[in-house]
């Protein structure tokens, strides 16, 4: 957006700070302007039209005018102020206020959030997640969870297409409840998203429909048939693991493009010759379920949510070709790399 000195001398252009701005003073004439992270100090505006660019919009409010001197001034610096995401435009007859466009009034700070860091696109990145579509799988505590914080944070369509029954284990703050033992896992689940987003669609997916991403939360090794069927299929997948005092979220896996889960397996026996037959034994199933630290699980979820909302938004995400894992007792969030194995028989080792 160009900011012209004579159609500023007039009245002040259509600029507003984005929501995800922090105006603070440091004297009667120097602010300080935060967002995301960053953080940049203007000198020299005038404090009405600082008053102007912070304020909300009203019918019939008056804009200051600027004589041309000044607004010949003022304008780089606006011009400036635009290109780094600290101002966008308000909105104008017939085009809503991008500041206020959140699909439900619940995503109005997932909407100040999302344009920390995408500027003006934020409401249109929000609007998309409307109609993207995801679904998780896995007999993982996480399940619920995970599908809970996709649907609050403005996916449209979360489908938990998971067997088996709720047990007491798998109950997580914002997923399963104790209330819910001995009910379909995948009840459970459906019920923590409408609690989470009461307008979210929960069924299964149509026959010929894909989600846009599945998110796998097992509590074991990932089955080969269920693998082959991603792949066959050409469907990105997240994979989601819980341990007792750990969690891994990754890779995510774009069939053709990036690792996979097989690839990490083979780099796994390049280094332990003795990996096939552990994990052959870790798809044996706990009994009472796998022990787990409730706040890792907690935390996993975020993360494992967080990498799939990026996915969807069209972020490089920092799981493709690694995995992010949090090992008790430092709490350290770190990400190991998996590259295409060159003996994988996926698409992307071919």
């Amino acid at each position: 957006m160009s900011v012209d000195g004579e159609r500023l001398a007039e009245s002040l252009p259509d600029l507003t700070l984005t929501p995800a701005t922090r105006l603070l003073w440091r004297s009667p004439d120097s602010i300080h302007l935060e967002r995301a992270g960053r953080a940049v100090i203007v000198d020299g505006l005038p404090p009405t039209v600082v008053a102007d660019l912070a304020a909300p919009e009203r019918p019939g409010r008056s804009r200051p005018t600027l004589d041309g001197r000044l607004a010949a001034r003022l304008a780089p610096v606006l011009e400036r102020l635009i290109d780094a995401g600290y101002l966008w435009s308000r909105g104008r007859a017939g085009r809503p206020d991008p500041r206020v466009a959140a699909p439900v009034p619940r995503l109005a700070g997932q909407l100040t959030s999302l344009s920390a860091r995408h500027g003006a696109s934020a409401a249109h990145l929000l609007n998309a997640r409307r109609y993207a579509t995801v679904e998780v799988t896995g007999r993982s505590r996480l399940v619920a969870s995970i599908a809970a914080i996709v649907a609050a944070a403005g996916v449209g369509h979360v489908h938990c297409a998971v067997e088996g029954s709720t047990r007491l284990h798998h109950a997580v703050p914002g997923g399963a409840t104790p209330a819910d033992e001995s009910a379909p896992l995948a009840v459970a689940g459906e019920a923590a998203v409408r609690r989470a987003a009461p307008e979210t669609r929960t069924g299964p997916l149509a026959p010929d429909e894909r989600p846009d991403l599945t998110i796998v939360a097992a509590e074991a090794p990932v089955p080969d048939d269920r693998i082959n069927a991603l792949h066959a299929a050409g469907a990105p997948y997240l994979a989601v693991r819980l341990g007792t005092d750990s969690g891994a979220v990754g890779p995510l896996v774009l069939p053709g493009t990036t690792s996979c889960l097989r690839c990490a397996d083979l780099h796994r026996s390049d280094r332990d010759p003795a990996w096939t037959a552990l994990a052959v034994q870790l798809t044996i199933e706990r009994r009472g379920g796998p022990p787990a630290d409730v706040a890792v699980a907690t935390i996993i979820a975020g993360v494992a949510a967080q990498q799939a909302l990026a996915f969807l938004d069209g972020e490089a995400t920092a799981t493709m070709d690694g995995t992010l894992e949090l090992q008790l007792p430092d709490w350290q969030l770190r990400r190991r790399s998996w590259p295409v194995h060159p003996q994988c028989t996926c698409p992307s080792g071919q």
